[in-house]
């Protein structure tokens, strides 16, 4: 099963809009809809698949960065509009389109200066 490519595609409405400096305070604890939600601000869940983002690295979730970056990863996976997850041998990445445009979870958690390039 590990040769094995794994997709993962969520389709998310959510009545909660992504509203970067608001999306890091005080979401760490809600799951996303659908489903998917972050472990961590480099580690997603959805079901009983765990997937790292390709190529971030995010603080642990235990101090005060790593819980922002949590909050905002789950934000993230919680905005209107279509989701898509792609993971293989244990990373991926998810895609977020709407009107707005497309939105990429890594490109977002690199943004932040939370996080930063390279595998954990």
């Amino acid at each position: 099963m590990s040769n094995l490519r794994m997709l993962v595609t969520l389709l998310v409405l959510s009545l909660a809009p992504y509203n970067g400096a608001g999306a890091q305070e005080g979401l760490s604890s809600l799951a996303a809809i659908g489903g998917a939600r972050a472990y961590s601000g480099h580690e997603i869940e959805f079901g009983e698949t765990r997937f790292t983002l390709r190529g971030v690295t995010c603080p642990d979730p235990t101090n005060e960065d790593g819980k922002r970056a949590k909050a905002l990863a789950n934000t993230f996976l919680r905005m209107r509009g279509t989701m898509r997850c792609h993971s293989s041998n244990g990373s991926g990445d998810c895609v977020h389109r709407s009107t707005s445009g497309i939105r990429n979870l890594s490109e977002v958690m690199l943004k932040t200066g939370l996080c930063w390039a390279g595998e954990a």
